[in-house]
């Protein structure tokens, strides 16, 4: 068994499809076919099971996953960590993000900036899969560090929680919605006049709306899901219902109206999350020191 057989396994796995995996690997389907069959062969066993449709998991292949992908990234953290000996950084930098930072863009957009530009040898893969999940796989080690819109107390055990920037959640309606001339709202006052607009339970920004309703005690009737602020806030403004959104996600050119809200707890933050006490991976502690770095710039400004 060596690293090269565990790659091709894994790219297998992910990808259900052995012509995918080889593209991913950037070999001929024929090599890594030969390959994966030789793994087997050696162990005297079947990793996946094949037919004409489909490829998936054998009982094996689902045992050996997790040891692969543990191996694999144990390899690449050695090469990286060699190569910091020499003050060069590579690698990769395996970064989660909500989908809109608020407030926190330009710290955050200037943070990837510099380490592109100090570090360009590391390449960054970034994602979106819902701040709760995101920070689930940070804990897991399959993320170095994530970007979430969670407080400190709702991330996983075991994991440093940064808080970056901090925001009240504000309520918005359509311009013909009946509490549309109104400075203020309650939340049971929404709830009264007809459905919700949120975002998808796994994200950030809906765990500090569904946290402002318990606290308030009342129930809501969520008619769409989406999966950015901005969809929310265009959904209300077609009139499909209101919506919790943070201050900054209203655009200027947003047919919305905007409300305040009576409870002072309603707000959403941006943190960053990672491993106690630091990523392993060279580059994410890097990219962390960048981020303290242009946090602290900023309070000090």
């Amino acid at each position: 068994m060596d690293l090269r057989q565990l790659e091709y396994f894994v790219a297998v796995a992910d990808e259900c499809n052995f012509t995918k995996a080889a593209l991913r690997c950037h070999v001929v389907q024929s090599a890594l076919s030969h390959q994966i069959a030789r793994l087997e062969r050696e162990h005297g066993i079947r990793l996946f099971h094949r037919t004409s449709r489909s490829v998936r998991l054998a009982p094996a292949g689902e045992v050996l996953l997790p040891h692969a992908r543990a191996l694999l990234q144990g390899a690449e953290l050695a090469r990286a960590e060699l190569a910091a000996f020499s003050g060069l950084i590579t690698g990769r930098l395996r970064l989660g993000m909500v989908g809109s930072v608020g407030r926190a863009a330009p710290l955050v957009e200037d943070a990837l900036i510099a380490f592109h530009t100090r570090h360009p040898g590391v390449e960054i893969a970034a994602q979106d899969t819902g701040s709760r999940h995101m920070a689930g796989q940070v804990q897991a080690g399959e993320l170095d560090l994530a970007f979430v819109g969670l407080f400190a107390g709702q991330a996983p055990d075991g994991l440093v929680h940064h808080l970056l920037t901090d925001e009240p959640l504000v309520a918005v309606v359509a311009r013909s919605h009946p509490l549309a001339g109104n400075q203020r709202a309650s939340l049971g006052e929404l709830a009264d006049h007809g459905p919700f607009i949120d975002m998808r339970p796994e994200s950030g920004l809906r765990l500090q709306v569904d946290a402002a309703f318990d606290r308030a005690g009342i129930a809501r009737r969520v008619a769409f899901e989406v999966g950015s602020s901005d969809g929310v806030v265009r959904f209300v403004g077609l009139g499909f219902g209101a919506a919790l959104v943070p201050a900054s996600a209203i655009g200027a050119a947003a047919e919305v109206s905007v409300l305040r809200l009576d409870d002072p707890d309603a707000r959403h933050p941006i943190g960053l999350v990672h491993p106690r006490p630091r990523p392993a991976a060279p580059s994410a502690r890097a990219f962390l020191d960048l981020v303290l770095e242009a946090t602290g710039a900023a309070h000090r400004g």
